[in-house]
Formats: C-alpha cells, structure tokens, sequence
C-alpha cells in the first residue's frame, strides 16, 4: 500500500496520505488482546497452577485463589477472572491431594508451603510484568478459606488483602496484624448456612478493632453464580482502597 501511495500526486496523493494517518491511528488506539490463561500442571515436583495474566501489559499485582473441597481452580477462578484481571494477575493453585470422584482438597497441614510453590512459579512464568512491591491479595472459597486464613494468619507480610467466602472461620486477631494483613473480607450468600456465622465473625473483629466487612452475595447458596459479577467490584476495591489503589 505504501508504494501504491508514492506513485500518487495531487489531490489523490493527499487522500492516501490522509488513508494512511488514519489507518495508523486506528492501530495505535486499538488495545492489545489480552493475554489468554494458561495451565502449569502438577509434576512429582512441583504443584500445578492455573494463571490468568492481567488483561494490559505493564506491572501488575497478583490475586491468589484458593478453590474449595474437591474442587478445580479452573472452575472457582472463571468467576472472577474477568473482573481480577483487570487489574492484577490472577493466580489459581491447585490443590495436592486428588479427590476419588474428581477435582482437588487441600490437606490439613503442609499446604502452606506448596501453595507458595506454585504463586512462585506462576510468578516465573509471568516474568517481570508482577509487581509484589503492595504485597498479593487472597481470596479463598469454602475450604480454600480455611486454608486462606491460615496462609494469611502466617503468611509474614505477603497478603495484606484478603476475601473469605463461605466458611465458618474465627479469625486471630493478633496474628493477622502481625503478620501484616490489613483487610479482611467476609463473604457469603443469603441461603449458604455459613452467612450468619460469618456475619457474626465480622462484628466481632470490628469491634475489636480489625478493618473486617462483610458482603453479602445476595440470594444464593453455598455456590458461586452469575450473580457474583455484581457484588465483585464492591469486594476488589473495598481491599484494593488498603494502600490507596481502590476506592
């Protein structure tokens, strides 16, 4: 095309020219595809991970979600993916122990570790568009928050954010400030039997102090639906407003 406008002159020139300007515009405005999700699988060594990259290029922070009770991080992660992604990289491990009817648990003790394991390698493959400057925001379901809480409750520092849904947990204050989490979330929908209690668990650290809220997810039970869309970015920036990102 370019040639074709070269061997131009006078007025049709300056249509070619004004063709190209505009041709060259519309590709500088057109925003680049975001990067599509990708599986590392578990090996003898080391655990598997689902990532889904943020959806711009540039340095982004990471989520980290933890599935529930046999569960699989694909299935749990597709609901928030859309929205996480938009800003950070969204990283989904997969659990140790395989289930006999499908999926994955997470073993009472020795998950911290491998979890670790598998944020770090995901990390790798990313390269350098992850940022950890502001700390990682965790998100944990059913079973996973359990284990979500105690990774928080000893994670040094690494996730100052953190969104539990539908588990009956008792949170330690004191090791929560200590080990730097500055935000926590409670999450559960009208008719899953863990909303009261969660609810309850919220007053309690809100009067002790501790920057809790609860978000109900409205009426649903003790699974995710399409009507977790409407309550995710009231949850992603109530914990991202910790370091002033959010609002």
């Amino acid at each position: 095309m370019g040639h074709a406008c070269l061997r131009r002159s006078g007025a049709k020139a300056k249509v070619c020219l004004l063709f190209a300007v505009g041709l060259v515009l519309v590709l500088m405005s057109t925003p680049a595809r975001a990067a599509a999700p990708f599986t590392l699988a578990e090996t003898e060594r080391e655990p598997g991970v689902v990532v889904y990259p943020a959806q711009t290029p540039g340095l982004h922070r990471v989520t980290v979600l933890l599935h529930g009770m046999c569960g699989e991080p694909e299935n749990a992660c597709r609901h928030f993916a859309e929205q996480v992604t938009a800003n950070e990289h969204l990283l989904c491990p997969r659990a140790s122990r395989r289930c006999d009817g499908g999926g994955s648990t997470w073993p009472q003790t020795g998950f911290e570790p491998k979890i670790e394991q598998a944020v770090l390698r995901a990390e790798a493959a990313l390269g350098p568009g992850v940022d950890e400057s502001h700390g990682r925001t965790l998100i944990g379901y059913s079973l996973g928050a359990y284990r979500a809480l105690e990774l928080a409750q000893h994670g040094a520092g690494k996730y100052p954010r953190v969104m539990l849904i539908g588990a009956r947990i008792v949170a330690n204050q004191k090791l929560l400030r200590a080990n730097g989490v500055e935000r926590l979330l409670l999450s559960a929908g009208a008719w899953d039997m863990m909303h009261e209690p969660m609810r309850r668990e919220t007053d309690r650290l809100v009067r002790g102090g501790f920057t809790t809220r609860f978000l109900g997810l409205g009426p649903v039970g003790h699974a995710f639906t399409p009507s977790l869309q409407e309550y995710l970015p009231d949850a992603l920036g109530w914990l991202a407003a910790s370091d002033g990102a959010g609002s």
